[in-house]
């Protein structure tokens, strides 16, 4: 366990370099909103018992910063790419439902005392690369930044931990901005290794990429499907207006792929040499009103890495 250095229950301190982020519109402090928000509650309960950690990794261009045992994952520069703040806080015993325990950690850990704006939510689950499951939830919030009224949206993962706990994930920042489901977080989620987990070696993931997806977008369609024998097809079908003029074309591939690791590599047919890496994340997204099947394709080595959704086309 690390030791806290400052006593428990205050406020995480707020440094020269963080309190300058309270300028820029939408862009309020964000550490001043984990200093409001996070202090009351990130004391580890004292029924949980002490926990192996969860290793991770720094989302690109953030920075890591440790209070007691809270983590928190701040950007090197806060812009529209770079809307929130990350972070782990401390383990939790688990209700044996990943779902409850992710609500009940955002309520209790992430933003104790603060008041829910409505009954709206968004929600995530699914099943990792490696083969553990994770439930995300995601919920907007208003409470006291700095001696005012703010409201932003805020999200608790849980992740299993040994010992019948949980891992907490947690992140927050501006509700006009922040959606805690950007590239950086899907960095993060890549890098999370619960400790003394077996990986089952990808088998959940490739069962889960079978099937065919969809990406829609204002200027086309991207569709891939799946096989199970390592095939893929690639649709692409894009629109372009000229005046009064629509155009309409598109284009058709196929390759082999693999899995390994979370990272799906595309290997086309007629150029086998120009691999595409990507990492990806099969889950259920909560959507209007329904769970829907989706996949988030993560390519880090763009500048700025980008995150794109396919949604399963339904048989």
């Amino acid at each position: 366990m690390i030791e806290a250095t400052h006593p428990p229950g205050h406020a995480i301190p707020v440094t020269g370099r963080t309190s300058r982020l309270i300028a820029g519109e939408g862009m309020r402090t964000l550490m001043v909103l984990l200093s409001g928000a996070l202090a009351p509650g990130i004391v580890a309960p004292a029924q949980a018992q002490e926990q192996q950690p969860l290793r991770y990794e720094a989302p690109p261009g953030y920075v890591e910063q440790r209070s007691g045992e809270l983590v928190v994952l701040v950007p090197r520069t806060v812009d529209e790419r770079t809307p929130c703040v990350y972070g782990i806080a401390p383990a939790r015993p688990s209700s044996g439902d990943l779902d409850a325990d992710a609500e009940r950690a955002l309520v209790e850990v992430v933003v104790p005392g603060w008041r829910r704006l409505d009954d709206r939510h968004a929600a995530m689950r699914g099943v990792s690369a490696a083969g553990w499951a994770y439930s995300w939830y995601r919920a907007a919030f208003e409470g006291d930044v700095g001696g005012q009224r703010q409201a932003i949206n805020a999200m608790a993962m849980a992740v299993p931990a040994d010992s019948g706990a949980v891992h907490v994930v947690w992140g927050m920042g501006s509700i006009a901005r922040c959606l805690l489901d950007d590239a950086s977080f899907e960095a993060l989620f890549h890098s999370l290794a619960p400790a003394g987990w077996t990986s089952d070696d990808g088998a959940s993931l490739a069962r889960a990429l079978a099937g065919t997806w969809r990406h829609t977008a204002s200027v086309g369609l991207q569709q891939l499907s799946f096989a199970t024998g390592g095939r893929y097809e690639r649709g692409i079908g894009t629109t372009g207006r000229v005046g009064v003029s629509e155009r309409t074309s598109s284009t058709a591939t196929s390759g082999r792929f693999t899995l390994e690791n979370g990272e799906l590599a595309l290997v086309p047919d007629h150029r086998p040499q120009d691999v595409e890496r990507r990492r990806v994340r099969v889950y259920d997204e909560w959507f209007s009103g329904r769970w829907k099947r989706a996949m988030a394709l993560l390519d880090p080595t763009a500048t700025p890495p980008i995150v794109v959704t396919y949604y399963i086309v339904d048989p």
